[in-house]
């Protein structure tokens, strides 16, 4: 379990001190439930038998806290100001939905996302509509990057104090920072923006000029990375900006989930800044090719061959071979491949099959042939994948 920094109070709760909290609690509710449920709420529970509930709940409790600490491929902490734009949410939170898990389920496993602050904290986004943290304030080293989604420019300073706390520690210890819409002005405000270019929208440029007369900007760009800062103007920039997270961090397979999910490509349109970032996957307007990633994710890799696929979406092998490399930057064979290693991967990481019955629920002949694919994408075994994790 991730160390946990309460900035209110100052105080750190070691992860065995945390986890051993978590477990009681736990086991509290639980052993509540059972009496309730038995109509025996005020029974006095015998020791042993209590003991054996304890046994049996630890080791439940145990497993619970150690799937959950299992290392996504990207974890991001955000923290809402108050009047936020709920697109800029969405546009952070839905994409990493999608490439977080396979088919049209939605478990946080490849990817994981936090909403952070005090208990009961709750951000009024600009539309109204109201969002409670679901976190307190983690250790910042846990995120791949800390997000700041601002609000409205007069209410900047309505934010709580702990907000602005946590961005200098995440800045101390090296956190990639994303500003979201005006979070680009919270990050100048706490001077995280210092000799680096801030991507702002054209609607806050005069503003954004005014504020900080020294800060370069561009309002041409989608995104900006520069030296730990990630700044984005906002609306369906986001869009562009999470793809290319997820298509640094998970692979191109995820990042094509997410660009055909959301329908990145259909929109002409979609921005008024460049089209072309719009995902990783720059021209994936072919439907051809959308048809053909979605019959790859569907079957998990499994049971499907570029030969097959050619001849589904209508087309002669070769040509489907040269579309799906123009659009999604690998061919047809190496994208099946990588998406059979990533549900090895998911069933080493959640299933107690052996390695033996893995190779043949992904499609490979034997475990020597899967053993020699997962290292070479890897650099581990399956089974020392395994043990690695646990």
């Amino acid at each position: 379990m991730a160390d946990r920094m309460l900035l209110s109070t100052g105080d750190i709760v070691s992860s065995k001190g945390l986890a051993e909290f978590e477990k009681t609690d736990f086991l509290f509710e639980k052993m509540t439930l059972l009496c309730q449920a038995a109509g025996e709420e005020n029974r006095v529970i015998p020791q042993k038998d209590a003991d054996s509930i304890y046994w049996l709940d630890s080791l439940w409790a145990e497993r619970l806290l150690g799937a959950r600490d299992r290392k996504p491929d990207v974890s991001v902490g955000i923290l809402l100001w108050p009047t936020f734009p709920m697109m800029s949410l969405t546009g952070m939170v839905e994409p990493l939905r999608h490439a977080a898990d396979f088919a049209d389920n939605s478990r946080p496993i490849h990817c994981r996302w936090s909403i952070m602050g005090n208990a009961g904290y709750e951000a009024v986004a600009s539309c109204g509509i109201r969002v409670q943290a679901d976190a307190p304030y983690i250790n910042p080293t846990d995120f791949d990057y800390v997000v700041v989604i601002g609000g409205l420019l007069p209410q900047l300073h309505t934010a709580p104090t702990a907000h602005r706390d946590y961005i200098r520690v995440a800045a101390s210890a090296g956190v990639p920072i994303i500003g979201a819409c005006t979070g680009s002005f919270v990050l100048a405000q706490e001077g995280l923006l210092v000799g680096r270019k801030a991507a702002i929208h054209p609607f806050h440029a005069e503003d954004f000029r005014m504020a900080f007369p020294r800060q370069p900007f561009s309002t041409r760009d989608d995104f900006l990375i520069d030296d730990g800062r990630i700044t984005v103007p906002g609306g369906v920039s986001v869009l562009s900006l999470m793809t290319e997270l997820i298509r640094k961090h998970c692979g191109p397979d995820r990042a094509a989930k997410a660009v055909y999910q959301l329908s990145l490509s259909d929109h002409k349109n979609m921005s008024s800044f460049d089209h072309e970032r719009a995902s990783s996957f720059r021209h994936v307007e072919d439907a051809r090719v959308q048809r053909a990633i979605v019959l790859v994710e569907s079957r998990k890799g499994r049971d499907v061959s570029p030969e097959h696929i050619a001849t589904t979406i209508g087309v002669s092998l070769r040509q489907f071979t040269r579309l799906f490399q123009a659009h999604i930057g690998m061919t047809p064979k190496h994208f099946i491949l990588e998406t059979r290693l990533r549900y090895v991967r998911f069933l080493l990481d959640n299933s107690v099959l052996s390695i033996t019955a893995i190779a043949h629920e992904t499609g490979f002949s034997d475990s020597a042939h899967l053993a020699t694919a997962f290292r070479k994408k890897y650099q581990s075994s399956p089974r020392e994948f395994r043990h690695r994790r646990t």
